[in-house]
């Protein structure tokens, strides 16, 4: 009962939090709007950017992100949850939607630039973040400061972090992998759209 107690705080918190995010957001974009009536669209770009074009090839990353990454989970986490099927398709569901939030970032970030140490950095980034949101800190473990058995991870810690930050590492990877090659056949455009004027309307 006190479990499900907190999942239902942490909840109500998040939902608080996304709602007072997004309130925000769009605050703050109509407050912009209407003090600069005759500002651009262009201005927020260095060169002339269609937008309209740009979502599509954001939409189409993502999705084949999203796919890349779900298809590359699915064995792993067979593997490691294969007692609580529940557990897995949670998973694959999760790393999907990452996955596809992970290609829209890819994509702004690498842009045409050939940098491996932006690549690597991108995909590091997704990596480490999910494996630490994935550590459950053990009963066992004191605070103030958090103390393990004598560290600040015990064994069972540490096995969910480095085996989730390989997975993660190796799923990203494929993600990003997917959205190089269907770029290099054309399939999908880096940022900026070398051909944006053909969405043109």
């Amino acid at each position: 009962p006190n479990s499900q107690k907190m999942m239902h705080h942490q909840l109500l918190l998040v939902l608080a939090i996304s709602t007072t995010g997004l309130a925000f957001f769009f605050s703050s974009s109509s407050t912009r709007n209407s003090f600069s009536p005759l500002a651009s669209k262009q201005d927020k770009w260095s060169i002339e950017i269609n937008e309209f074009g740009e979502r599509i090839e954001s939409v189409k990353t993502g999705v084949v992100s999203g796919i890349s990454a779900g298809i590359a989970a699915t064995p792993i986490d067979f593997v490691l949850h294969a007692s609580f099927l529940p557990q897995w398709e949670f998973n694959v569901d999760q790393i999907s939607l990452m996955g596809a939030l992970f290609g829209l970032v890819y994509r702004y970030a690498i842009r045409e630039d050939n940098n491996e140490q932006l690549r690597q950095g991108v995909i590091g980034a997704f990596a480490i973040t999910r494996a630490l949101s994935s550590v459950r800190v053990s009963e066992t473990c004191s605070w103030r400061p958090l103390n393990c058995g004598g560290f600040y991870l015990d064994f069972h810690m540490a096995w969910q972090l480095f085996s989730t930050l390989a997975e993660s590492g190796f799923v990203f990877f494929i993600a990003a992998s997917c959205v190089d090659f269907c770029t290099q056949k054309n399939w999908l455009k880096p940022f900026p759209s070398s051909s944006s004027s053909s969405f043109d309307i």
